[in-house]
């Protein structure tokens, strides 16, 4: 019973490790002005990588070098967006955000395979799918449509688990001046496996207690 315990304790505390919050701060601009969009820069304050190229996918708040602030990281390949800025966008079915965070995704993927010439169209792309009345030109709207091709597709080959979102933990900020949201290609700064979405309470309490079950009736039988 001392050994169950004790792999019940283990795995709680793994389980709240990833639900750690991750602080950052604004290192700088795209040559210096938000207007061009990907790559923005911010690190992990006491992390490793010196800077992290993200890409903004808000245009609806703010942010500037200097800012600091404590964010959730999401992988978006779980499609667990619990902890995300617009995970509450009204739409026409119930994974409707999820699309959009898919297409945002799909978007910033292609920054892989196309010049840096392209990736201002792409980034207003991004900007325009959660906010409709941001600036879009004739080459953003290009890559929008090319993102919702994609989603009526169903997004063949495109690997999600690539793509995480920084979110503030105050996910829902009305002030515009709040800092933004990011995208970013690459691993989850806190170094955990698979998703880095934070779990619910009711997760901790299913973990916790299907182990114990799964467990016990191996202990008892």
């Amino acid at each position: 019973m001392r050994r169950l315990l004790v792999l019940a304790v283990v795995v709680f505390a793994a389980v709240c490790a990833q639900a750690d919050p991750v602080e950052f701060t604004f290192l700088a601009w795209n040559d210096g002005n938000w207007q061009n969009g990907y790559p923005y820069f911010v690190q992990e304050i006491g992390g490793p990588i010196a800077a992290l190229a993200v890409m903004c996918d808000d245009y609806i708040h703010g942010g500037e070098p200097g800012d600091m602030w404590d964010a959730n990281i999401t992988n978006l390949g779980p499609g667990n967006i619990t902890l995300t800025r617009f995970n509450n966008v009204a739409g026409p079915f119930a994974l409707y955000p999820l699309m959009l965070y898919n297409e945002a995704g799909w978007l910033l993927l292609q920054t892989q395979d196309n010049p840096m010439s392209e990736w201002l169209a792409i980034n207003t792309a991004a900007w325009t799918i959660f906010d409709p009345a941001a600036p879009c030109n004739s080459e953003c709207q290009v890559w929008l449509a090319a993102a919702r091709n994609e989603a009526r597709l169903g997004f063949p080959d495109t690997d999600f688990y690539k793509v995480y979102i920084i979110t503030p933990v105050n996910q829902h900020d009305p002030d515009p001046h709040g800092i933004q949201e990011f995208m970013y290609i690459g691993e989850d700064p806190r170094g955990g496996p698979g998703s880095a979405t934070a779990p619910e309470p009711g997760t901790f309490i299913l973990m916790g207690t299907g182990v114990l079950a799964a467990l016990g009736r191996r202990f008892w039988h």
